[in-house]
């Protein structure tokens, strides 16, 4: 496997060779990151990476901790795969995170996750609009003595984020797509802070009207968009999802499958497995087929709706 510096914004293609392509999970690209000290790493899996977003799997080790603090200079969303994991903030704030559980993290904001159980931890990111900066690592990384935890020595330096934390826990709703949990632009604003989203916290909706689809945001703002698909099973014949097509480029996780992707347009069809990645590249149009007798479930990452 290619280094993790070395495919950065361009795998599986360079950014003007993309096209709809399925992503099997044996070609995920592997690497421990950070990479010079693997008793502090993550298993980094790498989906996607391009001009556009950053999507990838990585895994902690039970009783495991990645460090030092990561950051990036775009939004991160993430869902579980597999938990429970505990993921601090450097201002305090530490969400433990379940199966299927999501976090929202504006740019800017330090992080780190921790796994306190006797199972590997799963985690699915989403990073857009980009994944790393001109400094990697940053110039200057707190320690985890600099950031607020219990009586930690520098708490009283660091902001009180009780009146910073926006509160989400009335019911959402159509207007709050593009909003999610928090608004993007008032979510950025230093001190950051973070979001966990539980499953029950996420933002539903409905794709289409003649074929209904079940739709779960766990993050919707103006830099992209992170959720759930889940396409009820047929009855006589498969069940499709409406047609769609977006303005950003998209990647679909298939979480319980198979799943059937249909290029419409192209009249090419895919299916993929669970743990398999399908990549749609923005103005291409597609629909999801289901021909088993369950339900299925896609976790969706789109840049523009």
């Amino acid at each position: 496997m290619a280094k993790l510096m070395e495919i950065m914004g361009k795998f599986p293609f360079e950014p003007d060779k993309k096209k709809p392509m399925l992503i099997r999970k044996q070609d995920y690209s592997m690497a421990l990151y950070p990479p010079n000290n693997a008793f502090t790493s993550d298993n980094t899996y790498t989906i996607v990476t391009t001009d556009t977003f950053m999507l990838g799997i990585y895994e902690l080790g039970p009783g495991g901790a990645f460090d030092p603090l990561d950051i990036h200079p775009g939004d991160e969303t993430y869902y579980i795969l597999q938990g429970p994991i505990v993921q601090r903030s450097g201002n305090g704030q530490f969400a433990y995170l379940e199966t299927g559980d999501g976090l929202y993290m504006p740019e800017e904001a330090w992080h780190k996750a921790h796994n306190f159980s006797d199972k590997t931890a799963r985690v699915l990111y989403f990073i857009t609009p980009k994944a790393w900066g001109e400094n990697i690592p940053p110039a200057v990384i707190p320690t985890d003595s600099e950031t607020k935890f219990y009586k930690g020595p520098n708490n009283d330096n660091l902001p009180d984020m009780r009146g910073i934390i926006k509160d989400f826990a009335r019911q959402g709703c159509t207007d709050d797509i593009g909003a999610w949990p928090v608004s993007g632009p008032e979510a950025r604003k230093a001190p950051q802070a973070v979001y966990a989203v539980r499953d029950g916290d996420k933002l539903n909706n409905v794709h289409g009207t003649a074929h209904p689809m079940l739709m779960r945001f766990i993050s919707s703002n103006d830099y992209g968009h992170m959720g759930e698909f889940i396409l009820p099973a047929g009855g006589y014949g498969p069940r499709c999802s409406d047609p769609d097509i977006h303005k950003g480029d998209a990647a679909l996780y298939c979480v319980d499958g198979p799943v059937t992707v249909n290029l419409v347009d192209m009249e090419e069809s895919f299916q993929i497995e669970p743990e398999d990645t399908f990549f749609i590249p923005a103005g291409i149009k597609y629909q999801l087929v289901n021909f088993q007798n369950h339900p299925v479930k896609l976790v969706f990452a789109i840049t523009d709706l």
